[in-house]
């Protein structure tokens, strides 16, 4: 699969079970469909509205349509492309861990994985 951003071959990893597609170049991560609920272990995400933005549209890595942009998590503060075909959604880097500090700060308990793979998948620099 091809980066959405940057157009390069992404990678893919395994974790619990989920596998992901990550991009070497941009730090993107793509969740094909429902594997964000499994990370978050959720039986459904909340519906997911499109937003206007400036930021510049992206092609699904998958089907090739136009992934529309979403704010997503209780804030509604991080903004995420995701598929209208349903193939899945893509995080930029940093925005995965943008929505576990959110769900954090509205009282969500993050699951005990979730942590794991974001240590896992994305150390602290300097760590």
């Amino acid at each position: 699969m091809k980066c959405p951003v940057c157009q390069v071959p992404t990678y893919v990893v395994e974790h619990d079970a989920i596998e992901l597609d990550l991009c070497p170049e941009c730090q993107g991560i793509w969740f094909d469909a429902g594997e964000l609920e499994l990370l978050l272990e959720r039986d459904k995400a909340a519906p997911l509205t499109a937003v206007a933005t400036a930021e510049a549209v992206r092609p699904c890595p998958l089907c090739r349509q136009k992934m529309d942009k979403v704010n997503i998590g209780p804030s509604h503060r991080v903004l995420i492309d995701t598929c209208p075909a349903g193939c899945g959604i893509w995080f930029d880097d940093n925005e995965l861990q943008e929505l576990t500090r959110d769900l954090a700060e509205d009282g969500w308990q993050v699951q005990p994985r979730v942590r794991e793979f974001l240590s896992e998948m994305f150390p602290t620099k300097g760590d």
